[in-house]
């Protein structure tokens, strides 16, 4: 893997870590459809880092 490949993983990694956070404070509010919306974001973002 290249470095450009390592970056490309880690921005992937790290913005779902961000979106997973923001899902679980959604969450915390009862707001649960754009909870489960950036729920869906991070499966999205994790997959295309694998």
């Amino acid at each position: 893997m290249d470095e450009k490949q390592k970056r490309d993983v880690q921005y992937w990694l790290e913005s779902s870590e961000d979106d997973w956070k923001v899902a679980n404070h959604l969450f915390e509010k009862s707001d649960y459809s754009y909870s489960l919306f950036f729920g869906h974001l991070t499966i999205e973002k994790i997959l295309k880092g694998i």
